[in-house]
């Protein structure tokens, strides 16, 4: 079982021993007398002691900071068969807690209406009875909307019936399913003010667990869903696995240049019915999927694959093509029945399923609690482009020519910054013809999944692009290249798992200042160079900064290709986005943690309890602690093949070992490890 922090345990040990704790001490979650002297020196101790159980003492900064920053951590939040351990993961829990306690407050007339029809989407999610009874025919009702699935309708199910084509495109239609061909609508790279139609690779299958991990989730749920004997069970999985195996075969490795030109290129539907034949004409497909012709061109995404697909589809049994297609909606349809976690399981579940209406209502929720935050985190944010502006005004980037410095600080300028659910956002016009029963919880996702898929269609058909920029949960902080703009999940709103106003403020800028700085990063990293402040694929580079550029990046590729995790070499990558951002974004936090030391009044309370750090040494413990991890060591092979971040032992090894003012900090030696001759510096 999964216990609390270690700050947590001692905060409330220390209250438990001061007995100050009074009946309705707790408002809003939050403990008022931590407002007082006393407990802001109890929220320092509890702060102290969960840094210093994560700190190994045996292992010296200079040669290894992770293992001396986060060197216990895996011993106290180890790694379990079902789940990795990280700090973002234990705020998600914290983020599922406080949309469990929202979901559970009883319907009010102040409610807005989305609020009503996710709460009854939640109450039918509670009736596990309904739920048990339900399942299986409901889910049977829709596979048969498509002629059924063979697996389980047997030899009652015609082959010469089924049209691979038209299956895809009526599945994509009522219940927004993508089965073999990729269908996303998105902004036009060269123009992000419209949106267009890209048609090709499925990016999902880029993520590759094992064949037999796939293999037996499936199985289990076509046992469990569907009632296949084992054997037949089996058999289905396999060749539908085996199917998506050989699909995935063209897909684009994540490693490789990510420029969208090399893998995109506009052209019309027909070209493409051309190029592809009957099997896969295309033309076909998105008259079929939209219900009239469409005429505007379109990107042919990843052409390779598309031969891939076509392969398949000329040379797989229609019985395992409609088995792959239908398997898609199983998920969907997927819901424990447990009288004794049923809260959580289904907060979980609406989470999932409204990730942008759940956002807002943790979003005001906590706002409501720390009225202040909002603010304070602009101010960072405007500190943290400061810091980059200066960095890039710098005359020690002479391979710079002015020029292209002006373009890069005048996309910097226009860079903005929120926190996911921050926006009022019109769900009327999302949801609004959305009918939700609290009696009906299978009915309730078909309608939504239709919803889905209408939405899909209509922004497609709108004449600019829509801000919404969400497509499932938002747990990790990212940067969009459309609009410019650093989006944060809305658990980062719980501050104290990072920092707080009685911490030193070494902590902030280590952990959400680096945070937010490495995602500002993104937009000038080795692909997001190449687009402007509006988000339009527009390479203004210079030659001579183009090739400065180019040789720092090397550099990165060499220093990482060169470390190992477990053993295993890292993979060596074209693409270095996210060690650029690493990179760059670390020293922007570290730079405006330095302004703010030289206006301080005071330091007295940039230490901590029972440590002896001094403030600069805080800052990169917080950047290394916040990235504290611990992932199953046969785990860590898929890991490597998946992950678009670099292990985060590697990743604090690189930005450490990068940065002079890290050495000098620590007092590392010349010929320690963290201090080498020579460094990798972008910007």
């Amino acid at each position: 079982m999964e216990g609390p922090p270690a700050s947590a345990c001692l905060i409330f040990a220390a209250l438990a021993l001061g007995s100050i704790v009074t009946i309705g001490a707790v408002q809003g979650g939050v403990f008022k007398e931590l407002t007082t002297p006393l407990g802001h020196q109890i929220m320092r101790l509890a702060k102290s002691a969960e840094m210093r159980s994560f700190i190994d003492d045996n292992v010296s900064p200079c040669d290894d900071f992770y293992g001396y920053a986060c060197g216990n951590f895996a011993s106290i939040n180890a790694a379990t068969s079902d789940k990795d351990t990280n700090i973002g993961q234990a705020m998600f829990g914290s983020y599922l807690r406080r949309a469990r306690q929202i979901l559970n407050q009883p319907r009010m007339s102040s409610d807005r209406p989305m609020e009503t029809r996710v709460k009854y989407f939640y109450e039918s999610c509670l009736d596990t009875a309904s739920l048990r009874q339900n399942q299986r025919s409901q889910l049977l009702n829709v596979l048969r909307e498509f002629g059924g699935m063979p697996a389980v309708e047997g030899s009652s199910w015609d082959e010469f019936q089924f049209d691979p084509l038209e299956t895809m495109a009526q599945l994509l239609r009522r219940y927004g399913k993508l089965t073999l061909l990729g269908v996303y609508v998105a902004p036009d790279f060269t123009n992000s003010q419209i949106n267009r139609l890209y048609l090709g690779q499925r990016d999902d299958l880029r993520d590759r667990a094992s064949r037999f991990s796939m293999t037996l989730e499936l199985k289990m749920r076509l046992q469990h869903q569907l009632g296949l004997s084992e054997q037949l069970a089996r058999k289905t999985a396999e060749e539908i696995v085996d199917l998506k195996v050989e699909l995935s075969r063209s897909v684009l490795d994540r490693g490789m240049d990510r420029d969208p030109r090399l893998r995109s290129r506009l052209t019309m539907l027909s070209n493409m019915t051309d190029a592809y034949g009957s099997a896969l004409n295309l033309t076909r497909f998105v008259k079929s999927w939209l219900g009239h012709d469409y005429i505007l061109p379109v990107y042919e995404n990843v052409p390779g694959y598309l031969f891939q697909l076509k392969k398949i589809l000329l040379t797989t049994s229609n019985r395992v093509l409609a088995n792959y297609m239908l398997s898609s909606l199983l998920q969907d349809f997927e819901i424990q029945a447990d009288e004794r976690r049923q809260e959580e399981i289904c907060a979980e579940r609406i989470t999932m399923l409204f990730p942008d209406v759940i956002d807002h209502l943790v979003y005001y929720s906590l706002e409501q609690q720390s009225p202040h935050l909002p603010t304070d985190l602009k101010l960072l944010w405007v500190e943290l482009k400061a810091a980059f502006e200066e960095m890039l005004s710098s005359a020690d980037l002479d391979w710079l020519d002015e020029k292209t410095r002006g373009d890069l600080v005048e996309k910097l300028k226009g860079m903005t910054f929120e926190v996911a659910g921050e926006k009022p956002v019109n769900f009327e016009e999302q949801y609004g013809s959305m009918v939700v029963s609290s009696a009906d919880y299978y009915g309730n996702v078909r309608r939504l999944l239709a919803v889905q898929a209408s939405n899909l269609r209509s922004d497609l058909m709108r004449d600019t692009r829509s801000e919404n920029y969400y497509d499932g949960v938002i747990e990790s902080p990212f940067y969009l290249t459309e609009a410019n703009l650093v989006v944060l999940p809305a658990s980062y709103m719980q501050h104290r798992y990072f920092w707080d106003d009685v911490y030193p403020v070494a902590l902030k800028y280590g952990t959400l200042g680096f945070i937010l700085s490495h995602e500002l990063a993104h937009g000038f990293d080795d692909l997001n160079r190449l687009f402007d402040g509006k988000g339009n694929l527009n390479d203004t580079w210079s030659s001579q900064a183009t090739v400065g550029f180019n040789l720092i990046k090397e550099c990165l590729v060499e220093q990482f290709s060169e470390m190992r995790y477990s053993s295993l070499l890292l993979p060596k990558l074209e693409a270095q986005g996210e060690n650029i951002a690493d990179n760059v974004g670390v020293r922007i936090a570290q730079a405006a943690y330095r302004k703010w030391l030289e206006q301080a009044k005071t330091l007295d309370s940039e230490t901590l309890p029972h440590m002896s750090q001094t403030p600069e040494q805080l800052f990169y413990l917080g950047v290394a602690q916040s990235m504290c991890s611990d992932i199953l060591i046969d785990r860590r092979p898929a890991f490597l093949r998946n992950s678009v971040h670099p292990p985060n032992e590697s990743r604090v090894f690189a930005m450490m070992s990068n940065s002079r003012s890290f050495a000098e900090a620590f007092q590392c030696g010349n010929q320690t490890k963290m201090n080498p001759p020579h460094r990798c510096l972008m910007y």
